[in-house]
């Protein structure tokens, strides 16, 4: 007969260390707790236990020995049953978050936490509104320290600030999931609202207008006041551990900041880039592209992720992305390590395209780190 090996990692508790695993076959109990297969200690909140079964579907539960302290979500939720159909030696690493009989995690434990403040911002002569959020390990440590996400068009980029009327990004979510996949660290996302006012948005994030002035907001203003009295160094400060990530003319900007900020900001997203500004500069005219190539500091010590569509207003991606490129390759940057240029085939220029394909600037600008020895 086949034999099922189970490797069982359960919440560290030295008060609940025992595990039964109970389910639809005799070795199990057939669904009693009291006969399951009760694992062994392997140290660490790790146990292990192995048996021998008939061929077929097996299904079962994790517990410690009564249907009272079954496997549960971290939300108090009961786990769903493992199901498995047994046709050789199988090995199983299961992962326990919670038990049944435990009270269930606050929702900012599970999905982090939130924080609208505004700061007084001189150099836009206005205050301004910012969102920050906190990632759930943040919540749940008083030491973990994490690399920060400055997100421009702010209101737009939280699953937070999702309503019925207005979609988002959703960076928050994307962020939660990656992380727990192994992908990224956790983030802490600053949100960065422009003016609401018509046409006003525009005007912030061009470059050739009012956009340094937003830039240095996030650079001298912003940036020390998350680092050193919001998140009283909570956060890792130095720019290889510091991005900005924007859509369509915030892309610029973004790209601007990768120019005029690489002392403080290391890392930069930029989705679906306005190359054109709003001059509407051709591929061989455009102001940003020109900048860049003129300026003999743009080095390879910044990460920057490019992407577009090809459809609407993406459209004309390709011929703009095939210069900048160009540029980026005679200063000496290296395609998959200093900077990234996706093309989605047949994606729009808007925010569900844009929030579709959100993980590859996460992913490229902040991978998981390998563990130490590895």
């Amino acid at each position: 007969m086949p034999r099922i090996t189970f490797h069982v990692s359960v919440p560290a508790d030295p008060g609940l260390q025992r595990v039964v695993v109970v389910g639809s076959n005799r070795a199990l109990g057939d669904w009693q707790p009291e006969k399951g297969l009760e694992l062994q200690s392997a140290g660490l909140g790790r146990f292990t236990g192995s048996v021998e079964m008939p061929e077929g579907l097996v299904e079962f539960k994790v517990t410690r020995g009564s249907w009272a302290t079954e496997e549960a979500c971290r939300d108090g939720a009961l786990a769903f049953n493992y199901q498995y159909l047994l046709t050789h030696d199988l090995t199983l690493d299961i992962e326990v978050a919670h038990w049944a009989d435990l009270p269930p995690w606050v929702p900012e434990l599970i999905e982090g936490k939130t924080i609208e403040c505004e700061l007084d911002a001189t150099l836009l002569g206005q205050n301004r509104r910012v969102c920050v959020w906190l990632p759930p390990s943040y919540m749940r440590s008083d030491s973990s320290r994490h690399p920060v996400l400055y997100l421009l068009d702010g209101q737009d980029s939280l699953g937070a600030l999702e309503t019925p009327e207005n979609e988002t990004l959703r960076a928050d979510r994307w962020v939660r999931r990656l992380a727990a996949a192994g992908r990224i660290p956790e983030l802490v996302l600053v949100a960065v609202f422009h003016r609401e006012e018509f046409g006003q948005r525009d005007l912030e994030m061009s470059p050739q207008v009012d956009g340094a002035k937003l830039a240095d907001f996030l650079a001298h203003d912003l940036k020390p006041f998350i680092d050193y009295t919001f998140c009283r160094d909570r956060v890792l400060a130095d720019p290889q551990n510091t991005g900005v990530l924007g859509f369509s003319l915030g892309a610029s900007l973004a790209l601007w900041m990768a120019l005029r900020h690489s002392n403080v900001f290391g890392k930069f997203g930029c989705l679906s880039t306005c190359y054109e500004d709003l001059s509407a500069d051709g591929p061989d005219a455009s102001w940003i592209i020109d900048q860049i190539r003129a300026e003999p500091q743009f080095r390879p010590d910044r990460q920057i992720y490019f992407d577009h569509g090809t459809l609407g207003g993406d459209a004309a991606g390709d011929a703009y992305q095939k210069r900048m490129d160009e540029v980026l390759r005679a200063k000496g940057f290296v395609e998959g390590r200093d900077f990234k240029a996706l093309r989605a085939e047949g994606a729009e220029h808007n925010l569900c395209a844009w929030r579709a394909r959100l993980g590859a600037p996460l992913e490229f600008l902040f991978p998981a780190r390998a563990p130490k020895g590895s």
